[in-house]
């Protein structure tokens, strides 16, 4: 272009401004919607709306951390719909000391040692085994275990765990695959498919989806959000899932693929994991809901399979034994034929087998309260993919049980151990702990026997728990219809102390500290030290629970006393601490 040329502003390919404006509109219109969004994102969240639920929070005003008693509501909908599912606060030190071992506990309600509590949970065990394996340096077992969570849940939960720097996790879990919340056959659950799943989990503190969550709460029919008698009575969304349907292969594959990402965060961060193999009661609880085969022939399925068991009940298991796999050759789906098979396998003493035909009954429950046994081939299977170590839980409760096959004699119902049980639970991860030479050097490991005379867990902690069960146990599934539950009157102060805890009417803290007054007024010292212990553990920064817990192990002669002493006469992190 010359000096005498007329100047232009766009080149021959340019668009019309037209064009132009048809762009700009396009992007505007696209933009609006989330500008509003964002708007209205932000009133709620200056307006107060809603909440954020972290795992850990501080414990007063005091140096140490809690896990947040409420975090579970970060995974429900509407305040109607949570359960009452806490977990009990274990305070742990915000700046981690250079001499300190710490440890995570992650599961359900297991690994949370329902129905006793902490008393009876790897974790509780552990810390008290632990410290006393290694009085010099200072150990804390911290759980973020609670009933009915799964692996989205355990998965969620990891970014925060590993802020603390945790030296181990220990993981039990894989029962709740498919009714855990979250579950793809659950109530609790935002959709059965993982992507959805996940993509909740990222936009979990988002006030908007929190506003629809309380909305769709409110517009629920009212016979819907009422609270059934027991969690199990209401958390089941499905109560069929067949083996092999497609409901059945999702809950495996959600299991599979959170629990690699689980591992595999762990792995890349340096964390060694312990995870356990499953158990439940295998002998002991006949399965919850039985299913036929498609076009199967149940009329004659029926017919040998009331013949089989009038067969073992008058004794002749060999008979019963013939109906039985003839019931299971016309249907082999159906949980009750295996079941059956199993018992009449027991009485003749084929006892290999018979854990084969009660695993298998296990397998065809279509109410999937127990974890089937491909759960435990995935946990396997990842661990070793991902170098996590297994931990033989199973295997320990088999050797401890009559004949090999799981029971009653260590299960309270379909999957919780009793106070025996727990105390193998915890055991195989002390030795898996061991094994692997965790922490420093095991010249003072706590001999098994002396380890369950001392497992922490008092006589109203067991009492609680037997209430519980009670309650449980009184609905649904384990009885079609619910029976009131009514506490046994108490006897002695002890009873009366567990009563009061077990209605709520004082807490953990007091119904341990009346605990402790009778005991040492009844010169109950081993009692009382035992009581005294647990509290100096629950509150590490009260120099006055320290001090009575190295006083009465002295008085009792027992081990520890250097450190609740040395912890006594440490300056106190705070002018005055409540429980």
């Amino acid at each position: 272009m010359t000096p005498d040329e007329p100047a232009t502003t766009a080149g021959p390919d340019a668009p019309p401004p037209a064009r132009d404006r048809r762009r700009m509109f396009a992007l505007l219109t696209m933009l609006l919607p989330i500008a509003l969004l964002g708007l209205v994102e932000g009133g709620l969240r200056l307006g107060g709306f809603g909440h954020t639920y972290p795992l850990f929070l501080p414990d007063q005003d005091n140096g140490y951390l809690i896990v947040n008693p409420q975090v579970i509501r970060r995974f429900l909908g509407s305040s109607a719909d949570v359960p009452k599912l806490v977990i009990r606060p274990v305070p742990f030190e915000r700046v981690k000391p250079s001499d300190t071992f710490r440890i995570f506990v992650q599961g359900g309600s297991t690994a949370a040692g329902y129905p006793y509590g902490y008393g009876a949970s790897p974790a509780g065990m552990l810390q008290q085994r632990l410290q006393r394996t290694f009085p010099q340096r200072r150990i804390e077992v911290v759980t973020t275990a609670v009933a009915a969570i799964n692996s989205y849940t355990l998965l969620d939960f990891a970014p925060e765990i590993l802020e603390q720097e945790p030296d181990a996790v220990v993981i039990y879990a894989g029962h709740n695959e498919y009714l855990g919340i979250l579950g793809v056959g659950s109530k609790f659950s935002v959709g059965r498919r993982r992507p959805l799943v996940m993509a909740f989990l990222q936009l979990e503190n988002v006030r908007i989806l929190q506003l629809g969550q309380r909305l769709l709460g409110a517009v629920r029919p009212e016979a819907e959000r009422q609270p059934a008698h027991t969690l199990m009575a209401r958390i089941a969304a499905e109560d069929r899932i067949p083996l092999g349907s497609e409901l059945y292969r999702r809950g495996l594959a959600q299991f599979r693929a959170n629990l690699r990402a689980l591992l595999r965060r762990y792995r890349e961060a340096g964390v060694p994991v312990f995870l356990g193999t499953l158990v439940s009661n295998e002998r002991g609880l006949p399965p919850f809901i039985g299913g036929h085969r498609e076009g199967a022939d149940v009329h004659t399925w029926q017919r040998h399979l009331t013949l089989g068991h009038r067969m073992l009940g008058t004794g002749y298991p060999d008979k019963a034994l013939e109906h039985f796999d003839r019931a299971l050759a016309v249907d082999d789906l159906h949980a009750e034929g295996h079941f059956a098979r199993g018992q009449a396998l027991d009485a003749l003493s084929r006892f290999e087998e018979a854990r084969e035909a009660y695993l298998a009954a296990k397998d065809r429950d279509e109410l999937r309260f127990r974890a089937p046994e491909e759960i435990d081939a995935i946990l396997r299977q990842v661990a070793e993919e991902q170098g996590a170590h297994v931990v033989e839980v199973r295997e320990a409760f088999r050797r401890e049980s009559p004949n090999g096959i799981v029971g009653n004699e260590l299960m309270l119902e379909h999957l919780h151990p009793n106070v025996d049980g727990y105390f193998l639970l915890a055991d195989a991860f002390y030795r898996a702990l061991q094994e692997h030479g965790a922490i420093g050097s095991w010249a003072r490991a706590i001999p098994r026997e002396r380890a369950r005379e001392e497992i922490p867990l008092t006589e109203v902690d067991r009492l609680y728990g037997e209430y519980r069960i009670g309650k449980l146990t009184s609905d649904w599934p384990f009885t079609e219809q619910p029976r009131r539950y009514r506490l046994p009157e108490p006897e002695n102060p002890v009873e009366r102390i567990a009563r009061g805890f077990y209605r709520g009417t004082y807490p953990w803290p007091e119904a341990m500290r009346r605990l402790l007054d009778h005991y040492r007024a009844h010169h109950e010292w081993a009692k009382a030290a035992q009581v005294a212990v647990l509290l100096a553990e629950a509150f590490p920064y009260r120099e006055d629970d320290q001090a009575t817990a190295a006083e009465l192990l002295r008085r009792t002669d027992q081990p520890g006393v250097e450190v609740y002493l040395s912890r006594a006469q440490a300056p106190s992190r705070v002018s005055s601490a409540k429980d």
